[in-house]
């Protein structure tokens, strides 16, 4: 503080300070530090000089503050005596009526028409989502899309950002201007700079046309020469030297003698094929609606061909905690519309509509896609089941298949179900009239006596299956179910295979 005293002052800093020597401090003993107070300054005139008298008189010994004890005007070096400016009290009375007394630590109000309406709704449906368990982060991070090397440009052109956006600033155009950049200094054009240069070696290293053949005599395996000539090993160094001996690329011609090795005869320039046939593939997909919702179920399995390859495939997905789609047929294309419908719920989550997709709208949804796929003759190798509820909280269940064909039913299955489910649940529920007699529970029987049949029939089918049950408190789903209360003993009826004896 011994720094602070001794700094020399301006002039009118010395006014200042001489006008709070002559200033009444409150209890100067008590205190080594001295108590700025208010001035008394009730004789003054002027317009609106007696209500600042007002006020000043209102925070008489107020303390707003220690200040250092000014030095005596007795020590002053140039012993300075003169009377103070007329100017000193009214400096000193606006410093202390302007300081605050105490710190604002409250948070200031919002400014008129803010904050915009539609980020008050995107708030709202964030809070409710989370209080669903739904968690924006979770979504992100479980997202393939995320590891998409475009993701930033992406990200970019949905908030309406353009490339030189990104390069934007706060600060003047004189310390940082983006535009005044040659074109030469962006990432753009210093890749087709790289590009020209490395073309133009390449054209620069391209073999020129031979003027003559230089021949080289053969060397038997005692190393002499066939024919008139010395032995010499001059000619086979001569042949190796010219070819490349890295692993990668054995018995190539070497680049710096031949030029770049061109693979363009080893790609075929075919047209462009697509998916004719599906490889690993999923079986049936079960699902009946009850009076309250629908129950879908898949068995885990996927078939490389014949072959029982992956036991732990989950074809159920949920969208929008109301609507789950189940998947039939080649995997690949169901990881892609999986990927699809990701994007799709991430969009409408936590979009500024407000609005949800329900079953119906997702129904929809696919099957323009897989018409759309099937118009491009590169269709998804899918029959899809879609089981939720509607726009009007009830039963909804629909399918669409590769052709971008739609039915709706009460009972509904893909597969091998069609032909050995399909007759069962229709005992069950035959039309919507029935629907309304059927119990949350009788359904869940009923997918499960199918499951248990299909494990009986089809070759391509397993033990192990998820189930969902969709109401309008959500969805319930489980994931490894197993079949239970199997028995072969119908086996030993059937007739046709191996020996048989009558």
């Amino acid at each position: 503080m011994s720094v602070l005293v001794g700094y020399g002052a301006s002039d009118d800093e010395e006014y200042f300070y001489k006008a709070i020597e002559r200033i009444p401090a409150s209890s100067p003993e008590s205190s080594p530090h001295t108590f700025l107070t208010k001035p008394d300054i009730t004789n003054a005139e002027g317009d609106g000089v007696q209500e600042l008298a007002q006020e000043a008189k209102e925070m008489q010994n107020t303390l707003v503050g220690p200040q250092v004890q000014p030095a005596n005007s007795s020590n002053s070096e140039d012993g300075w005596t003169s009377p103070l400016s007329p100017y000193s009290a009214n400096r000193a009375a606006t410093r202390n009526l302007t300081m605050p007394l105490l710190p604002d630590l409250n948070i200031p109000p919002s400014p008129p028409d803010s904050p915009p309406p539609g980020v008050e709704e995107k708030f709202e449906r964030f809070l409710q989502l989370k209080s669903q368990g739904v968690h924006f982060n979770e979504k992100l991070a479980g997202s393939s899309a995320l590891k998409n090397p475009m993701l930033l440009q992406k990200l970019m052109a949905s908030a309406g950002l353009s490339e030189s956006d990104q390069y934007a600033t706060t600060l003047p155009e004189d310390l940082w201007d983006p535009s005044a950049f040659p074109k030469h200094a962006y990432k753009e054009e210093l890749a087709r700079s790289q590009q020209k240069t490395a073309k133009r070696k390449e054209e620069q290293n391209l073999p020129t046309q031979r003027e003559k053949v230089e021949f080289v005599p053969a060397i038997n395996t005692e190393g002499s020469v066939r024919g008139n000539g010395t032995a010499s090993h001059v000619g086979g160094e001569r042949l190796t030297s010219g070819m490349n001996h890295l692993p990668q690329a054995w018995g190539r011609p070497r680049d710096d003698i031949y030029g770049p090795y061109d693979s363009s005869y080893l790609h075929a320039n075919g047209p462009k094929a697509h998916t004719s046939s599906p490889i690993v593939t999923g079986t049936s997909v079960l699902a009946v609606k009850f009076k309250d919702g629908v129950v879908i179920a898949a068995d885990n399995l996927a078939s490389y061909g014949s072959l029982s390859r992956f036991t732990d495939v989950k074809r159920l997905r949920i969208f929008n905690r109301k609507t789950v789609v189940g998947f039939g047929g080649d995997v690949s294309d169901m990881q892609y519309l999986d990927r699809l419908l990701l994007s799709l719920d991430i969009d409408e989550n936590y979009g500024s509509s407000g609005h949800d997709l329900n079953a119906q709208n997702l129904h929809t949804y696919l099957a323009k896609v897989m018409y759309k796929r099937r118009s491009d003759i590169n269709p998804l190798w899918n029959h899809i089941l879609v089981a939720g509820l509607d726009s009007e909280e009830q039963p909804f269940l629909s399918s669409v298949d590769l052709l971008g064909t739609t039915f709706s039913s009460p009972t509904l299955a893909t597969g091998f179900g069609a032909h050995l489910a399909q007759p069962l649940l229709r005992k069950l529920a035959d039309d919507e009239a029935a629907v309304q007699s059927v119990t949350r529970e009788q359904a869940v029987t009923a997918i499960k006596e199918c499951m248990k049949v299909l494990f009986y029939r089809d070759a391509r089918s397993l033990d192990k299956y998820s189930i969902a049950v969709i109401t309008k408190e959500g969805v319930e789903l489980k994931e490894n179910e197993q079949l239970e209360g199997q028995s072969w003993a119908f086996a030993e009826m059937i007739k046709g295979y191996g020996t048989q004896t009558v």
